[in-house]
């Protein structure tokens, strides 16, 4: 396949950590180029809409916008003759398109460059991990295992968050061993916001639960029926809890209250 007919994607994009897309001055994108490159083999319009994921209209008001800022005509129509007419490149409008696609493989070479000099950063590479983790618990808090505690069936496992608290979650022996759990290596730790307990009056409370955190509510989202209450720890995590209204109103929580 020459260079003139492959598309924009035909170039690889590595999948790394870092990713990226080119356009040109004025807007002038990949999705364009992808059109432009339909058009060229397909020479319809209506085709090369529907190979690109638009509707007709949007592919000539795509088309359209892009002859107009074009110094020269990008895409023509060709009325009747043998061939029945249809839609194609202008000389500048391949131009054009080839341009983009030798652009587009040497940004591609680059970011490939820049991937591996990520990989090359374990600490780098640990980070955009948990950013791009989809969980879906809402509480999702980074910290280091202090101790693992093997049961008969189940283990609890400590883990010491960034501003020194500590949480223990429990799970099987099967989960510690399968996911390589052991005091001293870096986890995340999952809490759903239904299963954070509020409590505003400390006083003569003795609560079985073994994780217990105390800091300050930064925001209160009200709902219809419920409301999501936003904590803030001393070390700096927030914590999100789901409440109903009218726990908030028994509880008296105000934003800037403790809990």
């Amino acid at each position: 396949m020459s260079k003139q007919n492959a598309t924009p994607n035909d170039a690889a994009h590595p999948v790394g950590l870092l990713q990226g897309h080119i356009s040109l001055l004025g807007g002038l994108g990949e999705r364009l180029f992808r059109l432009l490159a339909a058009v060229d083999h397909s020479g319809s319009i209506n085709q090369a809409a529907k190979e690109v994921g638009l509707t007709y209209k949007g592919a000539w008001e795509m088309i359209e916008r892009a002859n107009n800022l074009a110094p020269n005509l990008l895409v023509m129509t060709v009325q009747g003759g043998r061939a029945g007419g249809g839609t194609k490149l202008t000389p500048a409008g391949k131009s054009l398109l080839q341009l983009f696609n030798e652009l587009n493989e040497q940004h591609s070479v680059y970011l490939a460059q820049l991937n591996q000099r990520l990989l090359e950063q374990p600490d780098v590479v640990f980070l955009f991990r948990r950013l791009i983790m989809k969980a879906s618990a809402r509480n999702q808090f980074f910290g280091k295992v202090t101790e693992v505690v093997i049961g008969v069936v189940n283990a609890t496992v400590s883990v010491m968050l960034k501003g020194g608290e500590t949480i223990v979650a429990s799970m099987t022996k099967e989960s510690v061993q399968s996911l390589g759990i052991k005091a001293g290596i870096d986890v995340i730790a999952l809490v759903k916001a239904p299963q954070v307990i509020i409590v505003s009056d400390f006083g003569g409370y003795r609560l079985s639960a073994r994780n217990q955190l105390t800091g300050v509510i930064n925001h209160i989202q009200k709902g219809s029926v419920n409301s999501e209450v936003v904590l803030g720890l001393t070390g700096g995590n927030t914590i999100i809890a789901t409440v109903t209204n009218d726990s908030i109103e028994n509880l008296g929580l105000v934003e800037g209250g403790s809990a």
